[in-house]
């Protein structure tokens, strides 16, 4: 009966040989899933999801490619190759910013929000870990950045390879990461992932700044640890009486 039951649904009878060969099995053999005859009824899965299908587009070749896309965004070729790009370049702003968040306000140079706050002030001047920053008025800053990021951008858009857009290599590659490809495949995926979380990183340190206005992360942190009970995201949804 079980036989016929296992078999009516495509599924090789020997993947289960403990199951089968005795009423008393516990499963205790059986061999995982993994190992059973698939069929035409079975799709490729995404792997953030088990069970949700993976969308065809999204064939696992580029790097943390787990076919999450919920929204569609990337169903036009076109589009897909730009939000990666895109997503990529979003990624390694954030792994400098996170760090550039931490590491001053642990080191005692104050946080992140009051670094900034010299450019509300008419005429105030822009400092780096306590020092005067040369030309530190806003809007001569603004113009270097404008001007900055402009060149750079333009030199990204003119290359066509969309690999090297992404990787460009040479100066930007100084430690040779690129030269093994195999090696360069799995940094490659690191890097996502670890851009990815970073850019978590950002947006909980955007919400937290906004919960408590003019804290930094690490300020958080040693409040929370030190009531944990009453100082957590709950105290800022319901606030005490």
């Amino acid at each position: 009966m079980a036989t016929n039951t296992l078999m009516s649904y495509g599924i090789a009878t020997t993947a289960f040989p403990s199951v089968l060969s005795s009423s008393k099995s516990k499963f205790a053999t059986a061999m995982p899933l993994a190992n059973v005859a698939t069929g035409s009824r079975f799709t490729m899965s995404a792997e953030w999801m088990p069970g949700q299908p993976r969308p065809s587009y999204l064939d696992g070749s580029a790097p943390g490619d787990f076919g999450f896309d919920p929204l569609g965004f990337g169903e036009v070729p076109e589009n897909l190759e730009r939000y990666k790009e895109s997503e990529l370049i979003h990624c390694r702003w954030a792994m400098l910013a996170v760090p550039g968040i931490l590491l001053p306000e642990a080191l005692g140079l104050g946080n992140w929000v009051k670094a900034q706050e010299w450019a509300a002030i008419p005429g105030g001047q822009a400092t780096y870990l306590g020092n005067p920053v040369p030309w530190g008025t806003l809007p001569v800053i603004l113009a270097i950045e404008f001007l900055a990021v402009s060149f750079v951008e333009h030199q990204r858009s003119m290359e066509k390879d969309t690999e090297k857009k992404k990787y460009p290599g040479g100066a930007f590659d100084p430690l040779g990461y690129s030269k093994d490809p195999k090696k360069f495949e799995e940094y490659k995926l690191k890097e996502i992932k670890n851009g990815r979380l970073a850019l978590l990183a950002f947006v909980g340190f955007v919400v937290q700044q906004t919960a408590y206005p003019g804290t930094g992360p690490l300020e958080n942190l040693a409040t929370h640890l030190a009531d944990p009970w009453h100082n957590n995201i709950g105290s800022v949804i319901i606030p005490r009486s």
